[in-house]
């Protein structure tokens, strides 16, 4: 079948060409297509050139390490006769291929759809994930907050009962006034009587002051935290 297959070919070939097709003596010889120059109708020359395909709208010529395609609607009237082109033939395979081809580019055209809906899809599910974990963080930073500015206002509360205890200290039916919560080197002035009870109070005042600042300091800090935390998520929301 091959051999008969390449030999139609040859002859075919030299036909087309106009010139003697060459054949081999030998068996292995016969194998060979005929190779021709070739000089085409727009004056291109195709140098060693054979038939290597054949459609029923034309012929692929191989030629050195190329290749061309040729419609039989280019080619003089006799060639066309030795090839037997069917215009109508011919015209059925084209309008197949253009079919083809557009069922190509439409497949082409819906799977580029599908993918990039699916990377919208993805998008979309990548932000709304970002949102919801950032509305998280916000809204954990606001309790966070509100915890804390509750803290912070018991501890100040708790400092102003010391202080108005420290105002007035009572020892058994004597009482002993106090000029000021603060006095000198961080103790207040009083009697002998109740001296442990306001040095007391007033270590109580210093360390719930220092717990106060330090209370203050966290309000602080949260409130930046979460001041941050809504502008990124104004920004996705923006985004979205």
């Amino acid at each position: 079948m091959k051999h008969t297959t390449t030999t139609c070919f040859a002859v075919l070939a030299a036909v087309l060409f106009a010139g003697a097709a060459a054949f081999a003596a030998d068996e292995k010889e016969k194998d060979k297509p005929a190779k021709q120059t070739v000089t085409l109708r727009d004056g291109q020359v195709l140098e060693d050139a054979y038939i290597l395909d054949k459609k029923p709208n034309g012929i692929t010529l191989a030629y050195k390490d190329r290749c061309l395609f040729v419609k039989f609607s280019d080619m003089p009237l006799e060639y066309q006769k030795a090839f037997g082109y069917d215009p109508i033939k011919s015209a059925r395979y084209e309008k197949k291929l253009d079919e083809q081809k557009k069922a190509s580019a439409k497949a082409d055209s819906e799977r580029k759809a599908r993918e990039e809906k699916r990377k919208a899809d993805e998008d979309k599910h990548y932000k709304d994930k970002r949102i919801n974990a950032q509305q998280q963080t916000v809204r954990k930073l606001e309790l966070q907050l509100e915890e804390a500015k509750k803290r912070l206002e018991t501890t100040e509360k708790t400092i102003s009962q010391d202080r108005d205890a420290l105002g007035m200290s009572a020892v058994g039916d004597t009482q002993i006034s106090v000029e000021s919560p603060w006095g000198y080197g961080g103790r207040i002035r009083s009697g002998t009587h109740n001296s442990a009870v306001t040095n007391k109070l007033m270590k109580e005042v210093d360390t719930m002051s220092m717990k106060r600042d330090k209370q203050a300091q966290d309000v602080i800090d949260l409130q930046l935290k979460l001041e941050a935390a809504q502008k990124t998520l104004d920004a996705l929301m923006q985004k979205k």
